[in-house]
Formats: structure tokens, C-alpha cells, sequence
């Protein structure tokens, strides 16, 4: 079958669909990086020292979990990410605020310049869109790494680390001080 131009005029529509079954009370809260790292252990179990994977965790305002995205999965020493990808999810989820994790299968969670960049771009994406990007966490079997624990200002800058807060507060407990 041929293709003509007036096919190729015709309006063609994506669909994009969220679906959940868990009640808003249900759902669990993240509370600081040990909270995400106990559900990195038990998303990624046997798999922790095989192969890099990526996973965004989605959060309403409350930092209660929307849902957990795999957003990359890559060799033993490396995985490529595509921000469009980890933006799809965060729209099609209307989440407030983000997390993002991966495993270094070696065992050492100190970030590479490559975490840190990705980290950066997706600060710099999350504050546009207006999400708060609270944190990146490296793990392996024993420890992890958390940008937001090790206070890494120059790459991950969610609204409440620069108040000098927790990035894992509730928006409606971040309270500024008046300058008056």
C-alpha cells in the first residue's frame, strides 16, 4: 500500500494514560534517602550487582508514592539515560516531586561525572517544569550514596535544600522566614 501526502496530513493522536488502584491513604510516604534505599533494595534484589539500572520514583506534593518507573537498564559498568523518558513519566504522573536512583553493580556508590551531570540536567529540566527533584541515590548491596545527605548543591537544588531544609519535607511544612 502506497502512501499518499493526503495520509500523510492526517491527524494522528497519542494517548497517554495513568492508572492507579491504590487509595491516596495507602500509599507509603518516603521519608528521607534510607526510606528510598530499602525500596531500592527490595525493586532491584538479585539484580543489585548484575547490571545498572535506573528507576524514578514519582511523588505527590505529600511525598507519597504515585509509582516506581524503570527509566534505564545498561551494562555492568554504564546505562544511558534519556531525559524525555524520565519527563514522560513525571507529566503522565502529575507528580509534585522526584527521586531518582541506580545501582553501581561494583559495589562503590561514589558518583561518576556522569551521575553528576544527569543529576544536573535533570535539575535544571525539574526546575523549569516546576517538580522538585529531591534526590539521587547510587546503591549497591552495603551503602548508597545521596546527593541530597552529601548536601550536592552545585548539582541537585530542590526548593527546600536551598533554604537549608530537608528536601524530603512536605511542601506544607517548608515555612520561610518573613524578611519583615
Amino acid at each position: 500500500m502506497e502512501t499518499t501526502r493526503k495520509d500523510l496530513l492526517k491527524p494522528y493522536y497519542v494517548e497517554l494514560i495513568y492508572k492507579t488502584s491504590i487509595k491516596s491513604t495507602d500509599r507509603i510516604r518516603i521519608n528521607d534517602p534510607d526510606g528510598v534505599y530499602l525500596l531500592a533494595k527490595e525493586i532491584l534484589k538479585d539484580r543489585m550487582e548484575h547490571h545498572e539500572e535506573v528507576y524514578l520514583i514519582l511523588l505527590n506534593q505529600a511525598s507519597k508514592v504515585l509509582g516506581v518507573a524503570l527509566v534505564s537498564r545498561g551494562s555492568v559498568n554504564k546505562t544511558v539515560v534519556d531525559i524525555k523518558i524520565i519527563f514522560q513519566h513525571v507529566i503522565l504522573s502529575n507528580s509534585s516531586r522526584i527521586i531518582l536512583f541506580h545501582n553501581h553493580p561494583s559495589g562503590n556508590c561514589k558518583p561518576s561525572k556522569a551521575d553528576d551531570e544527569l543529576t544536573k540536567n535533570i535539575t535544571q529540566l525539574s526546575s523549569l517544569a516546576g517538580i522538585d527533584f529531591i534526590d539521587h541515590l547510587i546503591v549497591s548491596d552495603d551503602d548508597y550514596y545521596s546527593y541530597s545527605n552529601e548536601c550536592r548543591c552545585d548539582v541537585l537544588k530542590p526548593q527546600s535544600m536551598i533554604n537549608n531544609l530537608s528536601p524530603f519535607l512536605e511542601k506544607e511544612e517548608i515555612i520561610l522566614s518573613n524578611p519583615l
